[in-house]
């Protein structure tokens, strides 16, 4: 005898341990193909599909589109083979769903069958005697002090499922005999706790909820401060050759009809690469154990803004890529990482970032090192500077650069090599061809 699939949340990255149905591709109903996208799984790093590796029937969806932190290995749904059965089913999802017994459920009588029996639900809503926990919860100013009692008719495998999405059964019309609240009831419903939403606090102040891409980010950068030894090299470097360079070569791939352009930050990745390869010590990443892991080939991760939060897609080997490879696999990443796409191999890696916010019309500014790695560069904007060039007062493109460095893998001797090398390239850019 066949027995049902279950559908488990996925490990989608190294660091996932939980995430968020961002969307369901199939429908319940819908047959199901190895290989078919069923969902798409918000982790702790993007939003990344999940494929199915069986085949049969999609008969049940545990956690709907929108639910959020479902753990790693829990059962958010069911695929059916022919020839079993709706009670098969049910029975499966009863003895397959991780349930916490501490709830604000009870009963009142013990029921023999799963399916015949009527449970009363005692349902008390919880009194709050925190004004924190009002601010947070509260989504329409409801006095929270207020305690509401009902009675309702529920089967105890609709009220697992109730459990399981958190979705407010008090709200809900069964449609079962004598009114009980019945697996289909559940299925259709949108009705989520309150707690669930972020909604409009006390004193004009609104509470949101940061996805899990930011939570972690967040997390990050925290104990990036808190804990890596950063100190910062700042300089500044002269731009007319490369702006005359890539001036040259862009209009040159118009003139072939050429479906891109070289950016500035194509020659900074590139620079910064062969930089790192003259200094092989700082190709390198921290290990909690006290040692350091230097690499043979330059791994450079590149900062990209998107309105999920940061995230630094890998250019692998960049000493040995062209211009051209180069700008094409960062906009290719740009563009995966703004619609959530990234895969975990895309963005996991690299020993040095490069971040540039010149585009936005900032001059200079310090980047926080993304661990364990090195160290970060933090590309300012190219502006019209003074400067005395043979004895002579010129105006010339200057472009300011912070070097954020791990003190604990390099000193600032070392790194002062780093920026020698990396200033020498952009003012040279000829020499990115030897």
């Amino acid at each position: 005898m066949y027995m049902p699939i279950a559908l488990l949340m996925p490990a989608l990255s190294p660091t996932m341990t939980e995430g968020n149905i961002a969307k369901w591709t199939k429908k319940v109903g819908d047959e199901i193909v190895s290989g078919d996208i069923i969902a798409e799984v918000e982790t702790d790093k993007a939003t990344m599909e999940v494929e199915a590796v069986d085949e049969g029937k999609l008969v049940s969806i545990i956690f709907p589109e929108g639910s959020e932190n479902v753990p790693v290995n829990k059962l958010i749904g069911v695929i059916a083979l022919d020839g079993e059965t709706e009670k098969d089913i049910e029975q499966f999802i009863v003895n397959n769903s991780d349930i916490n017994t501490n709830s604000n459920f009870s009963t009142d009588k013990k029921p023999n069958s799963e399916d015949d029996k009527d449970i009363d639900v005692q349902l008390e809503e919880k009194k709050l005697d925190d004004k924190h926990n009002v601010k947070n919860l509260s989504v329409n100013n409801v006095q929270a002090e207020v305690s509401v009692k009902e009675r309702v008719l529920i089967s105890p495998l609709a009220k697992r499922i109730a459990q399981i999405k958190e979705i407010d059964i008090s709200n809900i019309k069964g449609t079962g005999p004598k009114g009980r609240i019945v697996k289909r009831d559940i299925e259709g419903s949108n009705i989520f706790k309150e707690d669930k939403f972020i909604n409009k606090a006390e004193n004009n102040e609104d509470v949101i909820k940061l996805s899990n891409v930011r939570k972690t980010i967040a997390i990050r950068l925290q104990e990036a401060k808190s804990t890596i030894p950063h100190f910062y090299l700042k300089g500044k470097v002269q731009l007319d050759s490369l702006v005359n360079e890539r001036m040259k070569l862009n209009n040159f791939l118009s003139q072939n009809n050429e479906n891109y352009k070289i950016s500035y930050n194509d020659y900074f990745i590139k620079a910064l690469a062969l930089s790192i390869k003259k200094v092989p010590s700082m190709n390198s990443i921290w290990n909690n154990d006290g040692s350091v892991t230097q690499f043979r080939h330059v791994d450079i991760s590149v900062a990209v803004a998107t309105d999920n939060g940061l995230f630094t897609p890998v250019i692998r080997q960049s000493c040995n890529k062209n211009l051209e490879t180069i700008s094409k696999e960062v906009k290719n990443y740009a563009s995966k990482a703004k619609e959530g796409k990234l895969l975990p191999e895309e963005y996991t890696g690299g020993s040095f970032s490069i971040s540039n916010l010149g585009m936005y019309g900032i001059e200079e500014f310090s980047a926080i090192i993304n661990p364990p790695q090195s160290g970060i560069i933090a590309i300012g904007d190219i502006v019209d500077d003074i400067a005395v060039v043979n004895n002579e007062i010129k105006i010339c493109k200057t472009m300011s650069y912070v070097l954020s460095v791990d003190h604990r893998i390099a000193d600032g001797a070392t790194a002062a090599i780093l920026l020698k090398y990396f200033k020498f390239y952009i003012n040279n850019p000829s020499a990115m061809l030897i």
